[in-house]
């Protein structure tokens, strides 16, 4: 399988370029959506506080992450995996849950979780190497 802490840092790597055009997008669909489309005024600012809250610890656990993984601290890692779990609800209220969903959104969203959850099985894996004594043989 190979080393998970190297599998680990490619795929937060990839998801710190990744996020960044997630964002971008979700940020100009909402904007297209509110332009155009009709929102109850609490929807919209519902909808709007998610994305920017996701994008906040989106961006948190990125970082978290990318450090620990660098500098072998597990409590770091830890930390960026039970941040998982609030990005992944932010992702699926985005997916499922919206007034109005675009398809581009279904395919960004879809492709999201899916990052997230490699992500958290190499950081799981990177976490329990880590708790092993070490060996000098």
């Amino acid at each position: 399988m190979g080393n998970p802490s190297l599998t680990y840092e490619i795929l937060l790597y990839l998801n710190s370029f990744y996020f960044g055009m997630f964002a971008t997008c979700e940020l100009g669909m909402l904007t297209l959506k509110a332009v155009n489309l009709k929102y109850p005024d609490h929807i919209l600012l519902r909808e709007a506080c998610i994305l920017v809250a996701l994008c906040l610890v989106e961006t948190i656990r990125i970082i978290l992450g990318r450090r620990g993984s660098l500098s072998d601290h597990g409590w770091q890692v830890i930390l960026s995996v039970f941040l998982t779990i609030p990005c992944g609800m932010g992702v699926g209220y985005l997916l499922f849950y919206q007034l109005h969903r675009l398809r581009l959104e279904y395919i960004l969203c879809a492709l999201m979780l899916s990052l997230q959850a490699a992500e958290l099985f190499f950081a799981i894996l990177f976490v329990f190497t880590l708790c092993r004594p070490p060996s000098y043989d």
